[in-house]
């Protein structure tokens, strides 16, 4: 038997400005402990907080950092997701790193959630990615996987696991771990739902088995 091992991130951070060097700082610490992680998820939104207002053009500054980690480290990065200016739109997206530091995709968050996201466009396109020999990841977040068809999509698309990265700070928190552990258990697939603490998030990040069996949900706090 081998094993893939995933790091979920639950920190906190700024609600509005740069929280890359605490992210950088966060996955030197992460793998001089636990050096057998071979990726690691970071929540929605983590790296430039969660104005609009930071939105840049993608491949931008912060994207490259992560590519500078993701490479020292030899991982899987899923950085959360930041906001992207595309001319006179601005989508959430997410992007995911190899271990050589290569932007291997990007995701669109197709939903986002209303009023806080007020002028954030849809995104049209549904992401997997292989990982040699380990098997097929999809990515959604946050207010994604409110709608079934989302998750289902990933999975006839042959996802095993799917990369859920949230920003959640209301009741709603309740009610997304029942929706992690459904759609991990109709789908039959691993849910790593992945939120901040603080003032970017209420925490409670959950990791589902394809069964629906809880196999960790966190605290409150980092």
């Amino acid at each position: 038997m081998s094993y893939f091992t995933i790091a979920g991130v639950q920190m906190h951070a700024l609600h509005h400005g740069d929280n890359t060097e605490a992210m950088r700082h966060r996955v030197d610490v992460l793998m001089s402990r636990f050096p057998q992680v071979q990726m690691v998820v970071f929540s929605e939104l983590m790296p430039m907080g969660a104005s609009p207002h930071h939105a840049e053009p993608m491949p931008s500054n912060a994207e490259a950092l992560f590519c500078q980690i993701a490479e020292q480290h030899r991982i899987w990065l899923i950085p959360g997701s930041m906001f992207e200016q595309v001319d006179d739109r601005v989508y959430n997206t997410l992007s995911v790193i190899n271990p050589h530091g290569q932007v291997v995709a990007r995701y669109r968050k197709m939903f986002p959630f209303c009023p806080y996201e007020a002028g954030v466009e849809s995104g049209g396109e549904f992401v997997t990615f292989d990982v040699p020999n380990v098997g097929r990841f999809g990515v959604s977040i946050c207010y994604d996987m409110w709608f079934p068809e989302t998750t289902r999509t990933l999975a006839a698309m042959g996802a095993e696991v799917i990369l859920h990265p949230t920003m959640t700070d209301t009741i709603d928190r309740d009610i997304e771990l029942s929706i992690a552990r459904t759609n991990a258990a109709v789908n039959q697939c691993y849910f790593f739902d992945i939120n901040g603490a603080g003032a970017i998030g209420n925490g409670r990040s959950i990791v589902v088995g394809p069964s629906g069996d809880v196999i960790h949900q966190a605290g409150t706090g980092e």
